[in-house]
């Protein structure tokens, strides 16, 4: 296939040398440890949109470079830049770190260490043509109030374990615009709890698949400038199962009408000279989509109201690659709020928020290494929650969160 001058500088990891490997054999095992461990956090709601350290160590601005295997979940029409097998697995890890001061307490979350791990497979099957398969976790959510906090009987442990396997194809239109696409199968378990009133908690667990699907274009009209744009589908999900209160058992229960949002993000990216490169990204996330569900268990029906927002979430990061064995990143995103004060709830507690993130590659005779570290922080007073809970729910919060990823790929 024609190969695109890589935005990323010629000396970047592609220039890597093939390396005689029956790379199929980790696959099975690569990717067992991604289903059994995907993990959870909280990010913008609880969207986790980094997925590949040298992404994100560039403030997550990838789309219109994407000339590595985890294009699948960014841009996947940067596939058709690849010009041999690569196979990419990653893990990020993340500190959450939330705090309240309301109704005359102040509390904190029990500190979370979440692993979110990614699996990514690249192949070139012909000329102008290339597919990609993945699994990662676009979505998660991991919060654990005390049940001793003021706002117990709203919400104390909430947790969303999530992942979604994607497949995707590539196809070269001409020697400077692609287009890709393909579907994602996306499993969702949740879990909410919350003081009962009798000592203990009320529990809901339940789970549910959902198919979305993912378009995409890249198109470099000049070797220096490139854009890309991608289109994620949202999933909408009844998570079935049981409940439980301190009393005993209630029984089937389901969530009903819980959706995953569709993001749309564009890119620009420009090459400075052949070891700098910088671009900016803005992603359109809808929350909108995310309105009302109910909860059902043999006890009755009760609305879990979001009525969220729409946000945006704005990127921007610089590359530099001195020689073909490393590149040096650094970043930053911010991220708009897309929980209203009306319904404001602290299991999930979103604010506007910013992110920090640096990182550093290392390419080696076979392997592809590469480092991020991410700092964020946020600062949010809520002063219109609604509803009999409003008085414990309007004050301040607080959030530190310290991220870390780490990949190895390789052509092969």
């Amino acid at each position: 296939m024609t190969n695109f001058l890589p935005i990323t500088s010629p000396c970047s990891y592609r220039s890597a040398r093939a390396a005689g490997c029956e790379w199929w054999k980790v696959i099975p095992a690569l990717a067992l440890v991604v289903w059994a461990s995907a993990g959870t956090l909280s990010a913008n709601g609880f969207y986790i949109p980094v997925q590949d350290p040298y992404a994100t160590a560039r403030g997550n601005a990838f789309v219109a470079t994407a000339d590595r295997a985890s294009a699948v979940y960014y841009n996947p029409a940067g596939l058709t830049q690849l010009d041999q097998i690569e196979l990419h697995a990653g893990v990020y890890g993340i500190n959450l770190g939330l705090e309240a001061n309301t109704a005359g307490s102040r509390v904190e979350t029990d500190d979370q260490f979440s692993l979110v791990p990614q699996l990514y497979l690249a192949v070139p099957l012909a000329d102008k043509l290339a597919a990609g398969v993945g699994v990662n976790t676009p979505f998660g959510l991991s919060t654990d109030w005390p049940l001793t906090s003021p706002f117990a009987m709203v919400a104390t442990k909430t947790e969303l374990k999530y992942f979604t396997t994607w497949g995707v194809l590539a196809y070269e239109l001409t020697d400077t615009f692609s287009v890709g696409g393909g579907i994602g199968v996306s499993y969702a378990d949740g879990e909410l709890r919350r003081a009962d009133g009798g000592g203990g908690e009320f529990v809901f667990e339940g789970d549910d698949t959902a198919v979305n699907f993912i378009v995409s274009a890249l198109w470099r009209p000049h070797p220096q400038h490139s854009f890309g744009l991608t289109w994620r589908g949202w999933s909408e999900f009844d998570l079935e199962g049981s409940a439980r209160t301190s009393a005993g058992p209630l029984g089937s229960a389901e969530v009903n009408d819980f959706v995953t949002p569709d993001t749309v993000v564009v890119g620009y990216a420009y090459e400075l000279n052949p070891c700098w490169t910088i671009e900016a990204n803005i992603e359109w996330v809808n929350w909108e989509r995310l309105n009302t569900s109910t909860l059902r268990t043999g006890a009755g029906s009760q609305p879990l109201p979001f009525e969220w927002d729409a946000n945006f979430m704005y990127g921007i990061g610089t590359t530099y690659a001195p020689d073909d064995r490393w590149n040096w990143s650094a970043g930053y995103i911010y991220i708009e709020n897309s929980q209203p004060d009306a319904t404001f709830n602290p299991a999930i507690s979103d604010a506007d928020r910013h992110w920090l993130s640096a990182g550093v590659g290392y390419q080696g005779d076979a392997w592809n290494y590469q480092f991020a570290y991410q700092f964020a922080f946020s600062d949010r007073d809520v002063t219109g929650a609604m509803g009999p809970a409003a008085p414990v729910l309007n004050g301040e919060y607080e959030s530190r969160f310290h991220g870390f990823m780490l990949s190895a790929s390789r052509p092969f």
